[in-house]
C-alpha cells in the first residue's frame, strides 16, 4: 500500500487530490494542521509527505524544517503562495519539490511518482538497522552495535539523536533542530545540552570500537555524521 500524507486546511482541494491520487493507487491520509502532520509522521509506510505552506497553526517552511529534521521522506510544497523566495527557502530546507497551485493533478502524480521511486522508500522509519560510525543502529533494540558485536543501549533521548544523524548522513543538523527533534514529551534541551550530550555520545561510541570522529561539529551551525 502506498500511502501518502498531506497537510492541507483547504478540504475541498484535500477531497479533489485525494481522489485522485486514488486512481493512481495511492492511499491519501489527510491533515490540515502542522501539529496533527508531525504527529501522523510517526506512522511508517509513507511513500510522500504533501505540504502547503499556508497552514493554520504554523507556517508551511518551519513545518518543512521539522518535517526533514525527523524524516527522509521526500516533501512535496503545493502552495498557491508564489514568491519565489518561498519556493528557494522550501527547497533549501529540504522539500524535494514545489509546485504552485492551480496545477494538473496528473503532473503532480508524475512528480510524486518519480520522487518515490529515487528514495527506493529509504526511510528509517521503515528499516530495522541503519549505519552509523563504522557500527549500526539497531531501531527496534535503540541500541548501538559494533563490528565486534558490543553493544550499547541508549537512553530516550540519546536514540532519537543518534537515529536524527544517521537519517541524515552528511547533512548538517543543526542544534534547533536537534532540540525540537529529540524532545518528545520530555522538556527540550538547551544548546549547551546538546553540545554535552554530544560530547557523551562520542566517548562513548570509543568504548565499543565505533569512530567517534563520525560526529562531526559543524562550528557556527551544528553537528553532522559523516559516512
Amino acid at each position: 500500500m502506498k500511502k501518502i500524507l498531506l497537510i492541507e486546511d483547504d478540504e475541498t482541494f484535500s477531497v479533489l487530490l485525494t481522489a485522485y491520487f486514488r486512481t493512481a493507487g495511492y492511499v491519501t491520509v489527510r491533515v490540515a494542521s502542522a501539529r496533527d502532520g508531525l504527529q501522523y509522521l510517526s506512522t511508517s509506510g509513507w511513500v510522500a509527505i504533501i505540504v502547503d505552506l499556508t497552514l493554520p497553526d504554523e507556517d508551511g517552511l518551519v513545518l518543512i524544517r521539522m518535517l526533514r529534521a525527523r524524516t527522509m521522506v521526500p516533501i512535496i510544497v503545493v502552495t498557491g503562495r508564489h514568491a519565489r523566495e518561498d519556493r528557494l527557502a522550501a527547497l533549501e530546507i529540504g522539500a524535494d519539490d514545489f509546485i504552485l497551485k492551480p496545477f494538473e493533478p496528473q503532473e503532480l502524480v508524475l512528480r510524486l511518482n518519480n520522487l518515490a521511486r529515487r528514495s527506493g522508500r529509504q526511510d528509517g522509519t521503515d528499516r530495522t538497522h541503519l549505519p552509523i560510525a563504522g557500527g549500526v543502529l539497531d531501531i527496534a533494540g535503540h541500541t548501538l552495535v559494533s563490528p565486534s558485536g558490543q553493544m550499547l543501549e541508549l537512553a530516550a533521548k540519546d536514540y532519537r539523536l543518534v537515529r536524527l544523524l544517521a537519517l541524515n548522513p552528511n547533512r548538517v543538523i543543526t542544534r534547533a533542530q536537534i532540540i525540537d527533534a529529540i524532545a518528545g514529551s520530555e522538556p527540550p534541551d538547551s544548546e549547551r545540552a546538546i553540545d554535552i550530550r554530544i560530547s557523551r555520545l562520542r566517548k562513548r561510541f570509543a568504548m565499543i570500537g565505533l569512530k567517534p570522529e563520525d560526529l562531526r561539529t559543524v562550528h557556527g551551525s551544528g553537528y553532522k555524521l559523516a559516512s
